[in-house]
């Protein structure tokens, strides 16, 4: 059964891909949400992430903000809520959507876009594609 987005529980794994985590990222990931906060060894094993792997793994995810990780003996990670994750790459995403509309304003009226727009008008015709509309 589906819920409201359209996301059945199973494919909780394709939701971490699209937060651009690793096969091993989501396994700990997952594995530190059920259990809460675990020793790396014991992340290792719940996971099914090699032991070779896991410090890499976590270290990857602490980067990405998904978790925290202490620097105690013996170290332990702890998973960040979802929601805060998936908020903070909405925020960030927007941050650069508003960053790119600013730039293309700024150069929208500059020989830098129309030597852009005449090198693309030009490309297409030699390639025999449609011709783009002509400037007004």
């Amino acid at each position: 059964m589906e819920n409201t987005n359209g996301i059945l529980p199973e494919d909780i794994f394709t939701v971490f891909a699209r937060l651009g985590f690793t096969t091993y990222e989501a396994r700990a990931y997952a594995a530190l949400s059920a259990c809460g906060r675990l020793k790396i060894g014991k992340l290792a094993k719940y996971s099914s992430v090699p032991q070779s792997k896991i410090y890499e793994v976590t270290a990857s995810l602490e980067e990405k903000g998904a978790v925290t990780v202490s620097r105690d003996f013996p170290a332990t990670a702890e998973s960040v809520p979802l929601k805060q994750i998936v908020s903070s790459k909405v925020k960030r995403y927007l941050q650069d959507a508003q960053t790119v509309l600013e730039y293309v304003e700024s150069i929208q009226n500059t020989r830098v876009f129309e030597h852009l727009y005449r090198t693309r008008r030009a490309s297409l015709r030699i390639n025999g594609r449609f011709d783009l509309p002509s400037q007004a």
